[in-house]
């Protein structure tokens, strides 16, 4: 079943004192483009967090947030990496003794050294945080899925009822066109009689030129062509996977056959299916660049 490239999953777990919660939002886009933020220390998964997305949607721009807390107040914040703190007081302490003066130094720039004397709560639990995080983001990500599959139904639906309207269209152009030739066939002959004054035109020499307009006027052809293509998009709706592209080129051929159509029509009735025709052909278009 096509799916639509809008959505939107949201996902909240709760596991061993550590809350994760994603949301994820898609719009349309010709690839897939996808923008994770995650608390800081845990960018390294974001790789893997794609790679789950991708296997769940084929195009469009996915914006996700993840954020993590812990329920425990005890764990809250950040902690102090008692282990780099001692390995900076020992090198403060022999500096001191070198320089024969004490060195005066400023919580800030332990803060920003290279080694950092403060960390994440979670980091002390960095596999089972990450774990918890994937989980999340699967949920999320199935969730994104299921809005876009159900968006994508109600697109088919209406892609459908769209082709239905076209085909009532063709139905009726079909009848209008055939008599085309008779009524071109009287009115030359009118015209004729009005502007011979006397003189004549060669009955053959008038055959001629009805036979040349009949052939102008002939949109058989355009209307087989366009309900093939009809059929085509009716049975990709039934199909799966990205299909956008393919629907974009069936489209393309239907806005061609309706050009030719417009051109070779000189009945006013048939000009005004051809308006409608165009116009419902557009609403297949807006409609299609939200397909997957």
């Amino acid at each position: 079943m096509i799916q639509s490239m809008t959505g939107f999953g949201r996902a909240e777990t709760a596991r061993e004192g550590w809350r994760c919660t994603v949301e994820l939002r898609s719009v349309n886009n010709r690839f897939l483009d996808a923008r994770i933020k995650l608390p800081p220390g845990l960018t390294h998964i974001e790789e893997s967090l794609k790679k789950a997305l991708r296997t769940r949607c084929e195009r469009g721009k996915v914006d996700g947030t993840v954020t993590l807390a812990t329920e425990d107040s005890a764990q809250a914040g950040l902690v102090v990496n008692h282990a780099a703190l001692q390995r900076y007081a020992a090198v403060f302490r022999e500096v001191s003794a070198t320089l024969g003066q004490p060195v005066h130094l400023a919580l800030g720039d332990l803060i920003n050294a290279r080694e950092p004397i403060l960390s994440s709560a979670w980091e002390s639990r960095k596999e089972d945080v990450e774990r918890l995080i994937e989980d999340t983001f699967g949920q999320a990500a199935e969730n994104l899925a299921a809005m876009r599959r159900e968006e994508g139904h109600a697109i088919a639906r209406d892609l459908r009822e769209r082709s239905a309207l076209l085909r009532k269209h063709l139905a009726e152009i079909g009848p209008l066109t055939q008599d085309l030739p008779k009524h071109y066939a009287r009115k030359l002959r009118e015209n004729l009689a009005r502007l011979q004054e006397g003189a004549s035109v060669p009955e053959d020499r008038i055959a001629q030129e009805i036979v040349l307009f009949a052939e102008r006027c002939d949109v058989s052809e355009e209307l087989a062509r366009f309900n093939a293509h009809l059929e085509a998009l009716e049975k990709m709706l039934g199909e799966g996977g990205a299909l956008g592209r393919k629907f974009e080129f069936i489209l393309q051929e239907l806005n061609r056959e309706a050009n030719t159509l417009g051109v070779k029509s000189s009945d006013a009735a048939v000009s005004s299916h051809v308006i409608e025709i165009k116009t419902e052909l557009e609403r297949l278009r807006e409609q299609i660049q939200n397909i997957e």
